[in-house]
């Protein structure tokens, strides 16, 4: 794993994955034989998370209150949610709790260009998503995202890795996927119910069985040693 080598993380190193959700950040690390501590607010994603992994530590905490101390952690890590954090307390926390060089890790899931779908009635869904979830807050954060994030005070500049994936999925479950997306997932509930069923009527005319091409987009920073803060400009 790229981000594992860029952060010379092996057994014993502290990783935080921070807004754990259910843990499917954590079970990719989880192997590495590292000290995992998954960080999440939200009860009812705990109580999963132990379950579905017993073994690693998990914490009710948030990004702007990380229940770590000063230095004591060798990488942060976090699974699609770091549009959800007030994104310069969240930085100056990070930065607290990681130790000189730690390395901080924003895991994306980042779609395929348009042009790049195989099914002209998958560029229909999309673009039936796209009109639908317009422009709320959580999808312009979350697009605000695409490009190579600006530096932090107390980290070097961003490098930016992205890794191809195939997702097999029923097509019967498109919309299931579809609403896991956070910029969905918030939108008010009538809409949602709409677009989820728009996306189950379509997809009942594609093939049973969906292989869907995508990307894993890795942003990850080390930091600089200097005192943490408020984020630079640009």
């Amino acid at each position: 794993m790229w981000v594992a080598e860029r952060g010379s993380l092996r057994r014993g190193s502290i990783v935080v994955d921070l807004a754990a959700g259910t843990g499917q950040l954590s079970r990719r690390f989880a192997p590495l034989g590292v000290d995992l501590i998954a960080v999440e607010p939200a009860a009812n994603m705990r109580a999963v998370l132990e379950e579905r992994l017993p073994t690693i530590r998990v914490e009710e905490g948030t990004a702007e209150a990380i229940p770590s101390a000063d230095g004591s952690v060798d990488a942060v890590v976090v699974g699609n949610a770091f549009h959800h954090f007030e994104r310069m307390k969240a930085f100056a926390e990070i930065r607290r709790v990681l130790r000189p060089s730690g390395v901080l890790a924003l895991f994306w899931a980042w779609p395929l260009e348009e042009e790049q779908l195989s099914l002209p009635l998958l560029r229909e869904i999309d673009q039936v998503v796209e009109a639908a979830r317009g422009s709320n807050d959580i999808a312009t954060a979350y697009r605000s995202w695409s490009e190579v994030p600006p530096s932090a005070t107390g980290f070097g500049p961003f490098e930016r890795r992205e890794f191809p994936v195939t997702h097999v999925i029923p097509s019967a479950r498109l919309a299931d996927l579809y609403a896991t997306s956070s910029d969905v997932a918030s939108m008010p509930q009538p809409d949602r119910a709409e677009l989820l069923a728009e996306i189950s009527r379509i997809a009942k005319e594609l093939p049973k069985t969906l292989h869907l091409p995508a990307r894993t987009v890795v942003d990850l920073c080390v930091g600089s040693g200097e005192e943490a803060g408020a984020e630079e400009s640009g």
